[in-house]
């Protein structure tokens, strides 16, 4: 959807009389044009990227930052896209491959949270992540062989990075789905920076960017077991970044069973720490997305330190509907959903 257009100044102007009066309606119009809001959505990263932002030349700021994120995709994330530094890492396991300074840094960040989540978020579980396909038209329930067959190549401290040579151990495979959403808000944070745009909210399936002046966004939470509009809370926030991980999100159902995306890295299983969905809040993109797959991976009791260390805040939905949230987002979720959901005190 295309921002509006608005009148020239001259037609503006011809509508009031008198100097003052025309003066007055230029310095509004002026200040609308600079503040004009705009509305774009796309599709990159396999999900729906939607923005609405506000400020100067927002149009032109909406294409560069849907225009960023489609290159990182192609050219640093993928692991499906041939070409790509991750397509190219996993090509040449076991050997050095030279890779661009910024994907260094973001694979080194994400290194970071697989060790201070004692390996509940791990990044070398692209072969398991193939295995099990699931969210692409090849999914289906692997067997017990197959998925011991590819453990032994999980294992994020097997990763070797030296300035920007990058080398993972024979058997590996990385997957950076779990980063590469809100590596995608990181990017675009910049790029408003750049641009000095005024505000903005944008969305990258299920990581979210809250940027600049305008006072908190409400932010749903989506209810793990209502439809894709249903939500059972709200949290009230701004200029952070907002990333969910859930057991909804991709799945398949063999002999009733449900069995989601989100692979314990541990046993190459769906995890089942007794969560339906973690969301966390903070200031970095790349974190959020990463400590939402962790946290999920943890469960609520074990998440709280890892938390903590990243200066983050979360809010848990358990399997038993009971919902946890952070100290630090006491005052700012509102349970909307009391039928189905209670909101736990917590120590």
């Amino acid at each position: 959807m295309r921002a509006s257009r608005k009148p020239n100044n001259r037609t503006a102007a011809a509508l009031i009389c008198g100097s003052m009066a025309v003066l007055i309606c230029f310095l509004a119009y002026d200040a609308l044009a600079n503040r004009q809001e705009f509305s774009q959505s796309d599709i990159a990263m396999g999900t729906v990227i939607s923005q609405q932002l506000t400020g100067p030349d927002t149009e032109a700021t909406a294409d560069k930052i849907i225009g960023k994120i489609k290159e990182i995709e192609k050219d640093s994330l993928s692991w499906r896209i041939k070409g790509s530094e991750i397509y190219n890492i996993n090509l040449h396991a076991g050997k050095a491959v030279k890779i661009s300074a910024e994907t260094a840094g973001w694979l080194k960040k994400s290194l970071e949270v697989c060790k201070n989540s004692g390996g509940a978020l791990d990044i070398t579980v692209g072969k398991l992540t193939a295995l099990w396909g699931i969210g692409t038209e090849s999914a289906r329930l692997p067997k017990q062989a197959e998925i011991d067959g590819l453990l032994g190549g999980v294992g994020y401290e097997k990763v070797k990075i030296a300035g920007n040579d990058v080398k993972i151990a024979d058997g590996q495979s990385l997957d950076m789905g779990s980063v590469g959403k809100g590596i995608a808000c990181d990017e675009a944070f910049k790029i408003l920076e750049a641009k000095k745009t005024k505000s903005a909210v944008i969305s990258v399936g299920g990581s979210i960017l809250l940027y600049g002046e305008k006072k908190e966004v409400n932010v749903g939470i989506r209810n793990p077991r209502g439809g894709e509009n249903d939500y059972m809370g709200i949290l009230s926030l701004k200029n952070c970044c907002v990333s969910t991980s859930g057991d909804y999100e991709k799945f398949i159902i063999v002999n009733g069973k449900k069995y989601h995306h989100i692979l314990n890295p541990k046993t190459g299983y769906p995890s089942d720490s007794g969560l339906m969905s973690v969301t966390v809040v903070c200031q970095s993109g790349l974190l959020s997305d990463a400590l939402s797959t962790a946290c999920f991976v943890l469960g609520y009791e074990k998440s709280l330190p890892l938390l903590k260390e990243y200066n983050a805040e979360a809010v848990f939905i358990t399997n038993s509907s009971s919902v946890y949230v952070t100290d630090g987002l006491a005052g700012k979720f509102k349970l909307s959903n009391t039928a189905d959901y209670k909101l736990e005190a917590t120590d």
